[in-house]
């Protein structure tokens, strides 16, 4: 197998730099949040660091890389789980530049961005920031930046997780490099990012069924991204038109729609199905939104989405009757 950079020095140092500048200036505590799966495997595995020990982030992601496909949290987290929950403030401002079209637009575009990753087939552009703001201000101005390029507008949620450079994309054979291709130290204000964009046009929010009564409740897994989960649930990319074959009929073009936010969730237009990733994950797995199935639901999808965590308490029983 292809081990290229796994123990390159230079290739550490890079990443260890650009660890930095997502989670170097966060308050005492801040956490480094990296993501792995073996090439081919549904179940996505964490592990954290301090950030104060970004060198050990960086080692450990080269070594991982040689095998999986490895991401990190773009924001810090403040305790040890993968979702909006765990997140308290934005340094930066990014965007996922994944057509020749959105990489033009990035070519053009000012401010330029301090750091861009070349991810093996995209480009992933940040705009480190002077000072901190909101997570949910950073993906409202995300998805202005999304809109101006023409990225992917499902990267803009502040829990999103890219590719760091050194790494290798194992969705390709041999692996790509995962490259660094600039970084200038500079740091930006987020309006002169952003602020003057005008914003995306309003996606329609998906109404009815289970999926949306229970979008109302404090559950984490109803926080994670439609496009992960229908990624990882399904075995299928989505594209970068947020669509992709519907898993439930024949469906050779593609009519499952994937929404940016957990609350539009996912929808098919051929068969009308939709809803949240329980309603996803119950039919592919023979099981109920209901009752005993979906205590046994909960806990697969705790398993193979937010390993390591587990479900709160609170609700549970409310949650199984269908309250």
């Amino acid at each position: 197998m292809h081990r290229q950079g796994a123990t390159n020095p230079a290739r550490g140092e890079l990443l260890e730099r650009y660890l930095h500048v997502l989670a170097g200036r966060e308050p005492a505590g801040a956490l480094i949040e990296l993501r792995l799966r073996r090439p081919g495997a549904l179940v996505m595995r964490q592990r954290f660091w301090p950030a104060p020990r970004a060198r050990r982030a960086a080692e450990t992601a080269l070594w991982l890389s040689t095998r999986n496909d490895v991401y990190v949290g773009v924001l810090p987290r403040r305790r040890r789980a993968g979702g909006k929950q765990a997140l308290e403030r934005a340094w930066a401002l990014w965007a996922d530049c994944d057509s020749p079209s959105a990489q033009g637009a990035l070519e053009r575009f000012s401010p330029a961005p301090a750091i861009v990753v070349a991810s093996g087939a995209g480009r992933h552009a940040y705009w480190p920031l002077a000072g901190a703001i909101e997570p949910t201000e950073a993906e409202r101005l995300n998805r202005r930046l999304a809109h101006a390029l023409g990225a992917d507008a499902a990267s803009c949620d502040a829990a999103r997780i890219l590719r760091p450079p050194g790494t290798l994309n194992h969705k390709y054979d041999p692996p790509r490099a995962v490259v660094l291709e600039r970084m200038t130290g500079e740091v930006h204000d987020a309006g002169a990012v952003a602020g003057e964009l005008p914003d995306p046009p309003a996606r329609r929010a998906l109404h009815g069924g289970p999926g949306a009564a229970r979008a109302r409740s404090d559950d984490p897994l109803l926080a994670l991204e439609p496009r992960l989960y229908v990624d990882v649930l399904t075995g299928l990319d989505v594209g970068r038109d947020g669509k992709v074959s519907c898993p439930f009929h024949a469906d050779s073009t593609p009519s499952l729609h994937v929404y940016e936010t957990p609350a539009d969730g996912w929808h098919c237009y051929g068969c009308q199905r939709g809803g949240s990733v329980y309603d996803l994950a119950a039919p592919l797995w023979g099981l109920d939104t209901r009752g005993a199935d979906f205590l046994e639901l909960r806990r697969r999808l705790y398993e193979l989405l937010l390993p390591g965590q587990d479900p709160p308490p609170r609700r549970i029983r409310e949650l199984a009757r269908g309250a």
